[in-house]
């Protein structure tokens, strides 16, 4: 119905009174912000990946690409992670959509651009990692993507009339009056925005979250590198890890539901052969 539906997502009503309230007392995604570290043993992702890329039938595989499956895996059987805020109002995404931040080239003048895609349930390393490899062709275009294009267009405004349009589109999002083609193309109305800054061989940074769109998490990740862990024998071992760094909109799920949801994702990575589906498999699939 008018001002009730919205294009990208359903209104979650059956919510405790706490939960309800919250976008009332912190309206902006600035003070609702949780930050949280993670560290991911990589030993046996990285004992899979080798076995999985000796095999040259098999699409080359990396760590990126296992982040992003067990990532969507985790937004489809953790669906509260998947929450945004619009209008005071608490709404279940329709979809997983994750935007990826791709640089265009290698050096200080390069444009960076942002490219968003869904990822249905059921998704397994291959059908991801083509999901993945599309967004990054499309971000390294000299090609101008659509969001691209509708920035280039009104950057060359007045000051005046661009500051107004920002406002109208805020207001016509507050009211569920946003067009789904505005919604679609951009890719701050996604389910999780993810940096790798491990492929310009940094680490993570402590990002935040926008004020514009409807993100609720961003995921930033670190470069691979040897780190120390606690073995199951209480020993000390150094072995190969990664940091990532969150941001995430309180309003949308507890604390408990999100550490849950964290525990899943870190299961994933560290153990990717769980994130296989039949497709995967054939006479050289890597064994856990």
């Amino acid at each position: 119905m008018f001002l009730k539906d919205r294009p990208d997502g359903t209104r979650v009503k059956d919510l405790p009174r706490l939960r309800r309230i919250m976008p009332f007392i912190m309206p902006r995604r600035a003070e609702a912000v949780v930050y949280f570290e993670q560290r991911l043993d990589l030993e046996a992702a990285q004992d899979y990946l080798a076995r999985w890329n000796a095999d040259p039938a098999r699409p080359r595989l990396t760590l990126f690409h296992i982040l992003l499956a067990a990532v969507a895996r985790t937004l489809h059987e953790r669906p509260r992670m998947n929450r945004f805020i619009a209008g005071r109002r608490v709404w279940q995404r329709n979809a997983v959509e994750i935007a990826v931040s791709v640089i265009k080239a290698k050096d200080d003048d390069a444009r960076l651009s942002v490219v968003k895609k869904d990822f249905p349930a059921g998704l397994g390393l291959t059908a991801t990692r083509a999901r993945i490899e599309d967004n990054a062709a499309t971000g390294r275009s000299p090609v101008p993507t659509a969001s691209e294009k509708e920035v280039d267009l009104v950057t060359r405004l007045p000051r005046a009339v661009l500051s107004f349009l920002v406002g109208l589109q805020r207001w016509a999002d507050h009211w569920n009056l946003l067009p789904a083609s505005l919604i679609r193309q951009d890719p701050l109305y996604a389910s999780l925005l993810v940096t790798n800054l491990g492929s310009i061989g940094i680490d993570a940074a402590w990002h935040h979250l926008y004020e514009h769109g409807t993100l609720s998490l961003f995921m930033a990740v670190g470069k691979a590198a040897p780190m120390p862990f606690v073995t199951a024998e209480g020993t000390l071992a150094v072995r190969p890890g990664v940091i990532l760094r969150y941001a995430f909109d309180e309003r949308i799920a507890d604390g408990f539901y999100a550490a849950r949801s964290l525990d899943l994702l870190q299961t994933l990575a560290e153990q990717p052969w769980r994130l296989e589906t039949p497709e995967d498999a054939g006479p050289g699939a890597p064994a856990p």
